[in-house]
């Protein structure tokens, strides 16, 4: 049974690794490059990957064209809220050659996300130049269109660490370092270290101190 994202896009899921037509259904699939499985990845014509670049499994890989069939599920009271134009999107995913993406990767592209040569992206972490809208009330967000991204762009030799999200409209410097668990959105500069606050001590459990 095809599913409802696959009648009108382009998506590849698989537990082997992807075959020689596979890879020629991206835009550029680099030489020595892998995606190891098992993946997804939705509209594999609008991604390049570089030569040498290696993705870890469990990848989740989106360049969003169309989720019109998401209309289909709106109550029919709702149905005049959105257009069909409001679920289509031009997106362009680049990632540069020779990059190292762990496992459990998931980026979410509606207009432009460029990851640059040289980047390690550690075990899971977002990237996403968009987010969900939820400007109807009584629409279920699920249904509602994703926003028209902003582009996203990490430069350079730069290392993001474990389960950080990157946001819409970020830009990482080249050889930036992006700390654990880190919420990134904004504009950062070459050779920047962003990291989120530390755990800090809030008790113990001796005898008699009970949490």
């Amino acid at each position: 049974m095809v599913s409802p994202i696959a009648k009108r896009n382009v998506l590849l899921e698989g537990t082997s690794p992807l075959t020689t037509e596979q890879k020629g259904m991206f835009k550029y699939f680099g030489v020595g490059s892998k995606i190891k499985p098992p993946y997804r990845i939705l509209n594999p014509y609008r991604i390049h990957v570089g030569d040498r670049t290696s993705i870890q499994e469990y990848s989740h890989i989106n360049a969003f064209t169309d989720l019109s069939f998401l209309m289909d599920y709106i109550e029919p009271r709702y149905k005049e809220a959105f257009t069909s134009a409001d679920y289509l999107y031009d997106s362009e995913l680049h990632i540069d050659r020779e990059c190292q993406i762990g496992r459990f990767f998931f980026i979410s592209c509606t207009a432009s996300v460029h990851i640059h040569t040289n980047v390690v992206i550690s075990e899971r972490v977002f990237v996403g130049d968009n987010n969900h809208t939820f400007s109807h009330p009584n629409i279920p967000i699920m249904q509602q269109p994703n926003q028209k991204g902003e582009p996203v762009a990490i430069k350079k030799g730069a290392w993001i660490g474990v389960g950080a999200a990157i946001l819409k409209g970020t830009s990482l410097g080249t050889n930036s370092v992006v700390g654990a668990n880190s919420v990134v959105q904004g504009i950062f500069p070459d050779h920047a270290i962003i990291a989120a606050p530390q755990a800090q001590l809030i008790t113990t459990r001796e005898e008699g101190n009970r949490c």
